[in-house]
């Protein structure tokens, strides 16, 4: 299996999106999760490859390797919302729209 996280200079972590599987809506939605306790940078690699490091803020007490496993399971889990709401956002549309349609009238 390859390595996807790797420790770099300066305490940061460089861990590699790949394009082919994740959007970059789901690696920008995963990174927001985590700006309370990082700073996080994203950036091309190559053409099928993003980067994200990620850099824990001084005052959080937690592990680069921790925060890259939960980032890891956040990008999954927001990838997964992305392609539900491809696949299946239509119907929520046509439920939502039904909601609040007006309602006939009952006398009719």
């Amino acid at each position: 299996m390859k390595e996807i996280v790797r420790h770099i200079d300066g305490g940061r972590l460089l861990l590699e999106a790949d394009r082919r599987i994740y959007d970059v809506k789901a690696i920008l939605n995963a990174a927001y999760k985590f700006t309370d306790r990082c700073y996080i940078h994203h950036e091309p690699i190559s053409d099928d490859v993003t980067g994200v490091y990620i850099k824990a803020k001084e005052n959080v007490n937690v592990s680069l390797d921790e925060i890259a496993n939960e980032f890891c399971n956040e990008l999954i889990d927001q990838q997964v919302r992305l392609n539900v709401e491809k696949e299946y956002g239509s119907i929520r549309n046509e439920i939502v729209k039904k909601a609040f349609s007006p309602i006939e009238s009952i006398d009719k």
